[in-house]
Order: C-alpha cells, then sequence, then structure tokens
C-alpha cells in the first residue's frame, strides 16, 4: 500500500506539472521524461501522435532508441503502436526475439536498439477513444511489464492524454488568436490605402485568397510583412 500510495502522489505530481507547461511539445517531451523515470524497471518511452489525414509521428521520446524503435513501425507499417491506436487500448510484446505478431518489425528492433519487451498505451479523452496517439515503453529486458506496471502506465496515459488535449486546445487557439490578429493587421492596411470599410477589406482579401489559391493567414501575413498589396496572378 505505501508504495501504491507513494505512486499515486508522484501521479497527481506530474499531472499538475503537465498542465503547466508552456506548449505542446513541451508537454510531450515532459510525458516522455516522466513516464522514463517514474515507470519501475529501465524504461525508454515515446510518444506517437497522430497528426492530419490519420499520419502518425514520433515528437518526442526520452531515448534514440525508443524513437528508432517507432521509426521502424511507421517504415514497416506494423508495429504495436499503430495497433495500439488504431485497434485497441494496449499492446504488449514480452519478448521480441519470439514475436510472432510483427517478425519484421521485432528482430530489426532488437538487431538495431536491443529492446526485448514493449507496451503500448493508447492516449484518448473521451468515451469514443477518439485516439490521439499512444505512449509507448520499451525496456531492453524480456518481459519488463507485469501487471502492477501496466497498471501505473495505464494511469500515466490517462494523464498524459487530458494535458496532451489540453496542451492541444491551446495551441489551436493561440494559432486561431494569431491569425485573427494578422488579419486584423491586413485589413487595416487596406482600409488605409483603399479608403473602404473593415467588411470591404475582408471582402479584398477573401478575393486575394482565392485567386491566388493560398490561404487567407498567407494572404493576411504577406500584407502585414510587407504592406505591399499582392497582385491576382494573371490567367
Amino acid at each position: 500500500m505505501p508504495q501504491e500510495r507513494d505512486f499515486d502522489e508522484r501521479l497527481a505530481a506530474i499531472a499538475r506539472e503537465l498542465l503547466n507547461e508552456p506548449d505542446l511539445q513541451h508537454t510531450l517531451q515532459r510525458v516522455v521524461e516522466a513516464a522514463a523515470a517514474n515507470l519501475d524497471g529501465e524504461v525508454w518511452a515515446s510518444v506517437s501522435l497522430v497528426r492530419r489525414r490519420r499520419e502518425v509521428d514520433t515528437p518526442a521520446s526520452s531515448d534514440d532508441r525508443a524513437a528508432r524503435a517507432d521509426q521502424l513501425q511507421y517504415e514497416l507499417e506494423e508495429g504495436p503502436c499503430l495497433d495500439a491506436i488504431w485497434e485497441q487500448e494496449t499492446f504488449q510484446i514480452d519478448d521480441m526475439t519470439a514475436d510472432e505478431h510483427y517478425p519484421r518489425w521485432s528482430s530489426r528492433v532488437a538487431e538495431e536498439t536491443g529492446i526485448r519487451s514493449s507496451l503500448s498505451l493508447q492516449l484518448f479523452t473521451d468515451e469514443q477513444h477518439n485516439s490521439l496517439g499512444a505512449l509507448n515503453l520499451y525496456s531492453p529486458q524480456p518481459n519488463a511489464f507485469d501487471a502492477e506496471t501496466r497498471g501505473e502506465g495505464l494511469a500515466f496515459a490517462a494523464q498524459a492524454a487530458v494535458a496532451l488535449r489540453s496542451a492541444q486546445t491551446e495551441e489551436h487557439l493561440r494559432t486561431a488568436m494569431a491569425t485573427r490578429n494578422l488579419i486584423g493587421m491586413a485589413q487595416g492596411i487596406l482600409m488605409e490605402r483603399l479608403k473602404i470599410t473593415p467588411d470591404q477589406a475582408f471582402a479584398v482579401l477573401s478575393r486575394l485568397s482565392q485567386a491566388r489559391n493560398e490561404k487567407l493567414r498567407e494572404v493576411a501575413r504577406r500584407l502585414a510583412e510587407t504592406g505591399e498589396i499582392p497582385s491576382r496572378p494573371q490567367r
């Protein structure tokens, strides 16, 4: 019981720290470092993150060997973190040298990194299990993840998912605010130069965006940075 309480206390402290990280990248890096430092045994951790169009990459890892194990999954298009993301909540491999699920991936991981066992945990924050990605835990020891470690890993992944979702939401809000400010600056320039209203200035930006096949944000950014009104492309 004291050991369980100690982990709960550390997990609560980590959860508070994660919510105080300044941006998404710092949050991800703190997640993997905290997982590697607080789970039992020698553990290397990484986060596989789902991007737009269902692309997956590894933006943070506690060790290059964990990042390489992830990268091999993306190259070979097979592996436990991909299954944890798309198929089920957790996926465990006790011994890479005896694994039959992903023989190509497991053999290369064992050969190139010395990893012998892994545990991949889906990161999700709602009842529909919409996946944000996976927390991947690797060990140079076979059979490194017992029932207790799996339970701790699941608790850690739950806290990490909440922090990750919060960081993503905050990043989206910052991006939206920056875009709104850029568009406002560009509108101001057009209003002053062309002696038009805010609505008319926005309409000019929209027409330029469509004519140049560029995002409105990019048209506004160029105008705000250079002060020059872009011309429509010649047809």
